[in-house]
C-alpha cells in the first residue's frame, strides 16, 4: 500500500513537471522561429528509466496531451500541427513505450553500473526515435506537405522560390541535434541523481545476476556434451 502510494506521488510530481513545462514560455518548448522544439521529452526519458514502460506510455501520453492543448491554445505557429491528436499525441505514447522498454531490458541485461553509463546515450538514441516517429505521423496523416506548412506558417514566399523544403529541413535538423544532445545530457545525470538519493529506478541485481548464471549455464552445456 506504502508503495502504491509513494508511486503516485511520483507520478503526480512528473505529471506536473510536464504541465508546466508545457505553459510556461520558453521552458518546455522553444521557439526557433516559426518553429518550436521540446524539451518536455528529457522528463518522459527520465520517468522511462526509473519506472519502466508502462510509466513510460504514460508519461508520453500526458507529453501528447499537453503539446495537444498547447497547439489548441496558440494555433497560429507550427503548434497548428499537432491539433491532430495522431501526431501530437501517437508518437509520445510509443515514444514513452519504446524508451521505457529500452531501460527495462538494460535492466535485466546489465549491471547498475553499466546502466548508468548507458542511460545518457541510450536517450539520445531515442530521441532521435522520437523525432523519426513525428515525422512519420506527419507524413502518414497527410500533414507533412510544404504548400500546407508553408500556407500555415506564413511561408509561401518561400515556396515561390523553391527553398521551403531546404528551410524546414534545417530548421528540423538543428531543432533535433539540440533535443538528442540535452536528452543525453541531462537524462544520464538526473537519473543518477534520483536514482542514488530516493534509492527508486535501481537495477534489480538479484535478476541480473540469475540471468547472469543462465547464460553461463547456457554456455557450458555445449562443452559438457563436447566431454
Amino acid at each position: 500500500m506504502r508503495n502504491k502510494i509513494r508511486m503516485i506521488a511520483y507520478d503526480a510530481i512528473l505529471i506536473a513537471i510536464i504541465i508546466l513545462f508545457t505553459f510556461v514560455d520558453y521552458l518546455g518548448y522553444i521557439n526557433l522561429g516559426v518553429i518550436s522544439f521540446t524539451t518536455i521529452h528529457i522528463i518522459v526519458l527520465i520517468g522511462a528509466s526509473l519506472f519502466g514502460y508502462k510509466r513510460g506510455m504514460i508519461y508520453g501520453f500526458i507529453f501528447g496531451l499537453s503539446s495537444l492543448l498547447k497547439a489548441l491554445s496558440y494555433p497560429g505557429t507550427a503548434n497548428y500541427f499537432f491539433i491532430n491528436p495522431f501526431v501530437s499525441i501517437l508518437p509520445r505514447v510509443l515514444f514513452g513505450f519504446l524508451a521505457g522498454l529500452t531501460f527495462d531490458l538494460f535492466k535485466k541485461y546489465f549491471s547498475q553500473k553499466t546502466f548508468n553509463i548507458l542511460v545518457a546515450p541510450a536517450s539520445g538514441v531515442l530521441t532521435f526515435i522520437h523525432t523519426l516517429l513525428t515525422m512519420l505521423c506527419l507524413y502518414l496523416f497527410g500533414i507533412l506537405d510544404p504548400f500546407k506548412i508553408s500556407a500555415a506558417l506564413g511561408l509561401t514566399p518561400l515556396i515561390e522560390n523553391g527553398e521551403i523544403m531546404t528551410t524546414l529541413i534545417s530548421f528540423i535538423s538543428i531543432g533535433s541535434v539540440c533535443e538528442i544532445i540535452a536528452a543525453a545530457l541531462l537524462t544520464g545525470g538526473i537519473y543518477l541523481i534520483i536514482s542514488k538519493n530516493f534509492k527508486i529506478g535501481l537495477v534489480s541485481e538479484g535478476n541480473f545476476k540469475r540471468k547472469n548464471i543462465e547464460t553461463n549455464k547456457n554456455v557450458e552445456k555445449p562443452n559438457s556434451m563436447d566431454n
